[in-house]
This record gives structure tokens, sequence and C-alpha cells, in this order.
């Protein structure tokens, strides 16, 4: 494996680009891609609001921490080229999970018929977009789109937290690896109550006139540009929302981010490093816009910085490593999530992985976090500074023993530790915790 960029992303992709004629510019007819994560913590409840489970907020990372043991997505596409050059697609994206978008409820389903009563996070359209290209009266590599769509999303490899993405509905044109687009969302994740009875979040972000507090975000982007050995993307968004009283509720930011990609730090590999600032409505990374976007103040404001990528050690050895830091803060005498002096969170993964042969791989997963809150007492805690330690050991079955390769199954053990006595990974445990699982993972 030389220099991989995001495999997992890709490899589906160039299989099919293989069976278009070198004439097409997007692949002919309908193509099907997908990913499967399939989760079982051995003999243990699924528990509502444990940070085990559920919230990893850069606490902890490895196979064990998901509260969804069933994810499946399917993305369906239409490719059409045509005699003049031109081009369209249509792209629907369609994710079943089993709790509510990764930090609602999860739970074990049978075979009841009755599974989806009453619950959330099932069966849902994530993107629904059409885009055309090269048309007649366009520059060559000159695209335009609209519908509903992750744009440009970026993820960890260890912590898996998406830090960069816009989420929504809206329109874009792109040329080339520059482009601009305006999406809007409506906040609100899950449910809230509202006059005693259990509604959909977005009924309790209406103004006192029944009108939508809706989010926008501007984006200007441009990827793609070489210097120091590697390649440059920039970033900038500029956000805005919708009826609400400035004295609580942030109107408008900005964010920005700059991201670097090249090999593993001059070594054989790859790596991505990103360094983003927002501001407002855009104090969630700045660059990482959605419905969970609202609840800022105006002078909220955040610095993030992430830098994770694959080194290929030796012929049968990889190393996978992130570090990532996320300061939140403000130049008022207002909190942050209930931290008067801010927050910050830190953590440290390494994942070591050793292909025995083609169909059985070792891995470990360690990682190291440290939060901090400003004052000691702050949610509860002892002291000022929490650290979290994580240690998995999975022996992993799969088809492709190299560090991307899928489908696999993966049993493991994790351990888990917190500096605060009184930190419960699990509802009624202590500091510390031994669990056993079995994880699946495809995509295609």
């Amino acid at each position: 494996m030389k220099k991989v960029s995001l495999i997992a992303l890709a490899i589906s992709g160039a299989l099919l680009s293989m069976q278009s004629s070198a004439e097409d510019k997007v692949h002919e007819g309908w193509t099907v891609n997908g990913y499967g994560h399939l989760q079982y913590n051995v003999g243990e409840s699924l528990s509502l609001n444990d940070s085990y489970g559920h919230r990893r907020d850069y606490h902890a990372a490895g196979a064990a921490f998901s509260g969804n043991p069933t994810q499946i997505e399917f993305t369906v596409t239409k490719g059409q080229n045509f005699d003049s050059g031109s081009w369209a697609k249509y792209v629907l994206k369609a994710e079943y999970g089993n709790n509510e978008g990764g930090n609602g409820r999860g739970f074990y389903t049978s075979s009841s018929g009755n599974e989806g009563h009453l619950e959330s996070g099932q069966l849902e359209f994530k993107e629904a977009y059409i885009e055309l290209g090269d048309l007649s009266y366009f520059a060559d590599g000159l695209s335009v789109w609209a519908g509903q769509r992750y744009l440009n999303r970026q993820s960890g490899i260890i912590t898996k937290e998406f830090w960069k993405q816009s989420s929504g509905v809206g329109a874009g044109v792109q040329y080339h690896d520059a482009g601009f687009a305006v999406m809007s969302a409506d906040p609100g994740e899950g449910s809230c109550t509202l006059s005693g009875a259990n509604v959909n979040s977005k009924q309790c972000s209406l103004d006192s006139d029944g009108r939508s507090t809706t989010l926008t975000s501007a984006d200007f982007y441009y990827y793609g540009v070489e210097g120091l050995g590697g390649k440059f993307d920039f970033d900038l968004k500029i956000t805005s929302r919708k009826h609400v009283d400035e004295s609580s509720t942030a109107k408008d930011g900005f964010g920005a981010a700059i991201t670097y990609h090249r090999d593993y730090y001059g070594f054989d590999g790859w790596s991505t490093t990103a360094i983003t600032y927002g501001k407002g409505v855009s104090a969630n990374r700045g660059v990482n816009f959605g419905q969970w976007s609202g609840n800022w103040k105006k002078d909220d404001r955040s610095l993030f910085l992430t830098s994770y990528g694959v080194a290929n050690l030796a012929q049968h050895i990889q190393l996978g490593t992130e570090v990532t830091y996320w300061q939140l803060d403000n130049n008022t005498t207002h909190d942050v999530w209930g931290s008067k002096d801010g927050l910050s969170r830190l953590i440290v993964g390494v994942t070591p992985s050793y292909q025995v042969n083609e169909n059985f791989r070792m891995e470990a997963t360690l990682t190291y976090a440290l939060e901090s809150l400003g004052a000691a007492g702050t949610w509860g805690r002892e002291d000022a500074d929490t650290s979290f330690y994580t240690a998995t050991l999975a022996p992993v079955l799969t088809v492709n023993a190299d560090y991307w390769g899928r489908p696999q199954i993966k049993p493991y053990i994790t351990y888990m530790k917190s500096s605060d006595n009184g930190y419960a990974w699990t509802s009624g445990d202590d500091n510390t915790e031994t669990r056993v699982g079995i994880e699946a993972e495809i995509w295609f």
C-alpha cells in the first residue's frame, strides 16, 4: 500500500470507473455503493445516556464506542453521459441506524415486525440531489447541483468524528476543484418535551410566532492546491440564523479551515492535517455545519486542530494515528455548555496493525484523552482536568488484511479508565470497566 488516500471512500469508485469507457465522464447507468457497521457488546444493555455507549465526545475511541448496533447505508447513483459531452448524476443515499444520529437510544432489535414504532433513527434519506456538468454553455469542468447532501465531509480515522461538512438542503456550483454552495438546515436533533408532550426537537426550535429558526451556510472552497510536498484545501463558511434574539442566540458567524494532505509526515503512507476556526453560529469547529449548529451565542468561538494518517512501517506492519484538539471559548461572562471558563478536549490515539496473513491481522487501539473545564466541580467533576484511557485488543478476520481491508469481523476486548473516581462509563459502574464485544464492517 503506497501513499494511500482514504481508501474507505475510494475503493468502490475505482472499481466502477474501470467499467466505464474512456469517454464517459460519469459511470453510465445505475450503481449501488454502501457501508455497514454491526456491533454487539456481549451480554450488555444499551443504556440511554451512558458515556461509554453513546457520547464519545473525544473521550474515547475504538471498536467498543458506539451506541448504534446496526448502521446500514446505501447510495444509489444514476449516471448518464450525452453525445454533447454533458453528463448528469442523480444521487440518493439512505441510512438505517438503530439510534438517533449517534446520540440517541440504541436497541438490540428483534423480529417482532414492530421495531420502528415510536423509535427514532430508523430508515432515513440522507442525500438526494441532482448534478449536471459540462452543459453546452458551461466551461469544461463546470457543474451545478441542487438538493439535499453532505458536502465535503471529512472525519478522523480513530475518533471517526466528522469535523467538516455542510449537511442540509441547498444548491451549488463547482469548477474543477473550486466551488460555492448555499445550504440550509432547520435546527434540532431527536426529541424534546413541549407542553408535556414528546415531540421532534425542531418543534422546540421555533420562535414565538411559530417560525423556523433556519440556519444557512454560504460555502466557498478551493481544493488541491499543490505546495510543500503535498496539497492544500481551503474552506470558508459564512453562516446565519433566522428569527432569533441575538442577546441569547447567535444570528451569524463564520468559519474557516486549512487542510494539508501529504505522505505520512515524510514517510511511506498518507496524512491529513487541518486547523479550523469558528465563531458565532459556526462555533462548532468552524466548518461543521448542520442542524446541530444552533444554540451558540455570538461571542462563542472555537479553535480546532487535527492530524491523522496511516504509516506503512514494514511489509506486514501499519500504524494509524490521530491527534485532535478542540477548544471552545468566549470573550464575555456567559458560560459554554455550563463551563464558565470554556472547555478544551485533547485526544491522542494509535492503532497498530499486524498482518499475520492475507485473511488475518491483529489490531490494537490505544487512546488518551484530556478534558479541561476550567474549575473543579464543573459537571460534577472532581478536578478541572479529567483524563480518560482506553485500550482495545482485537483479532481481525478479513478477506484483505490491509489496514482498510473490508469486509471484516472483529472480536475485541476493551479496557477503559478515567482519572475521576466519580466518572461512570456506564450507569451504576465506577471509573474503570472492561468490555467484550464483536464488530462487523463492510463497504462496497
